[in-house]
């Protein structure tokens, strides 16, 4: 009998643990969350059709999203698994040693796997070249650099399974020997941290660290040609009191902050548009700053801003993509910043900047080929969008596209962003794209030239008529 008595207590002790969390939804549901997702919503009993044949499904959904203490409970699995297995109970996290976490999106790279082709190299560095070009061509400085991933600096703390590398170098590594071919003014942020003896980056964050962001804001302003006060010798003092995003990731609850560097308040600027570094567009004015800053961005540049901020007198912040150049007259800027984490590099070879294309002088003589070559017009906004696939038999690696676009008018040669396209379903890296403000063409129907060039050989892929009914 004592026996059954305890069997039973057993069972309701056990059964009214797994009610808690439901019974507990009436007084204390869980209404929000650090993880990268939007809470489920509790479902409609019918919809237009009758009973909503989901229901259970989407109900069981709202559960899993809002039962009591789940913020508590899953925290409490990530110090288990942590402390124990040495593994992340979050996928996009990767658990480090000696507490270290990183965030997963970047295993690739640290391991240089799956690596771009030599022509995507080519594309994103000239790419580049054009966008400074077109800066240049307005009288404006131009800087581009790269936020290494953390495990690109300080990959002693990656999980030993994970420290094998299927390539020599990374795609970032890859890519500077094609900075430097296309003349690309280029900042060396791997330089840069590789000459310190101390850890710039937070342990539980996926960012550098505040003193790590005033090394990089001193090597940029002096890139750009502006006196800076060397924010790195500054005055500073240290608090505990720091959550990293990978750390609120992983405990929802219950995170341990780490040492943070933190500077001197810096007075003297504003923010004239938004009002938080978060934020996708942001403007700031300063009284002692000069010139002016368009600084395009990522979440690596939300540390740099406020030291910016202060040295423009006007400073643009934005984290468009793709890069609307015509930021370049709006903001009235003189120098102008492109700031790429590593992680994001593929997509400078394969999101081109909104921007007319550079006008090109007639290559020569030119052989007409028979090619694979296509072409399609479109609209963007206030552009005709003129892409489609080079045939890469006729390309080398650093093979520019050109086009001859005629309207009736006149006829001239302009310079295609090489991007990466889909050809019947698969990546190719020999795609381009071409825009051109439609005030610079008459009517809507065009006569088009797809040419390539090779040293001083120049080929015709394409040649044919676009336009009229554009979609």
């Amino acid at each position: 009998m004592k026996k059954n008595r305890m069997d039973i207590l057993y069972c309701v002790l056990v059964l009214g643990i797994c009610l808690l969390p439901l019974a507990g939804m009436i007084f204390w549901p869980t209404m929000q969350t650090t993880e990268n997702t939007t809470l489920a919503q509790w479902p409609a009993l019918t919809d237009e059709s009758g009973i909503h044949t989901d229901f259970l499904q989407q109900a069981g959904e709202y559960f899993t999203d809002h039962f009591a203490f789940r913020q508590e409970l899953v925290a409490a699995d990530a110090r288990i698994r942590n402390g124990i297995f040495q593994t992340s109970p979050v996928d996009s996290v990767i658990t480090g040693k000696d507490g270290w976490l990183y965030y997963a999106a970047t295993l690739d790279d640290f391991q240089h796997n799956h690596g771009v082709s030599e022509r995507m190299l080519f594309n994103m560095a000239h790419n580049l070249a054009l966008m400074q070009e077109y800066t240049r061509s307005l009288g404006q400085t131009f800087v581009f650099t790269i936020a290494p991933n953390k495990n690109s600096l300080y990959g002693e703390h990656m999980p030993a399974r994970y420290c094998w590398q299927a390539a020599g170098e990374s795609d970032a590594k890859r890519l500077l020997p094609w900075l430097k071919r296309e003349g690309v003014a280029y900042v060396d942020l791997y330089a840069l941290f590789g000459g310190q003896e101390e850890t710039l980056y937070y342990a539980r964050d996926s960012h550098w660290n505040q003193k790590g962001a005033a090394l990089v804001s001193d090597a940029l302003l002096t890139a750009c040609g502006k006196e800076n006060p060397g924010y790195a010798n500054r005055p500073s003092q240290n608090s505990r009191a720091y959550y990293g995003d990978l750390n609120r990731m992983v405990y929802p609850v219950g995170a341990q902050p780490e040492e943070e560097i933190c500077y001197a308040p810096t007075e003297g600027w504003s923010y004239l548009t938004g009002d938080d570094v978060e934020d996708d567009y942001i403007q700031t004015v300063s009284d002692t700053g000069t010139k002016n800053l368009l600084m395009y961005r990522d979440s690596f540049g939300n540390s740099l801003l406020p030291f910016f901020a202060l040295a423009f007198q006007k400073a643009t912040f934005s984290k468009q993509v793709p890069y609307p150049m015509t930021d370049l007259i709006t903001s009235e800027s003189d120098v102008v910043i492109l700031e790429k984490v590593e992680r994001h590099l593929p997509t400078l070879g394969s999101v081109p900047p909104l921007m007319s294309a550079m006008q090109r002088d007639w290559p020569g003589d030119c052989e007409r080929t028979e090619s694979n070559t296509t072409l399609c017009l479109g609209e963007e906004g206030s552009y005709w969008k003129f892409s489609g696939t080079a045939d890469a038999r006729f390309l080398e690696t650093d093979s520019p596209i050109l086009l001859e676009i005629g309207d009736g008018k006149q006829s001239r040669v302009f310079e295609a962003f090489c991007v990466q396209t889909k050809e019947n379903g698969v990546d190719t890296d020999y795609g381009y794209t071409l825009y051109l403000s439609k005030l610079q063409l008459e009517g809507t129907q065009f006569w088009v030239k797809v040419m390539t060039k090779s040293g001083e050989d120049c080929r015709i892929l394409y040649e044919g008529r676009v336009g009229g009914n554009v979609g």
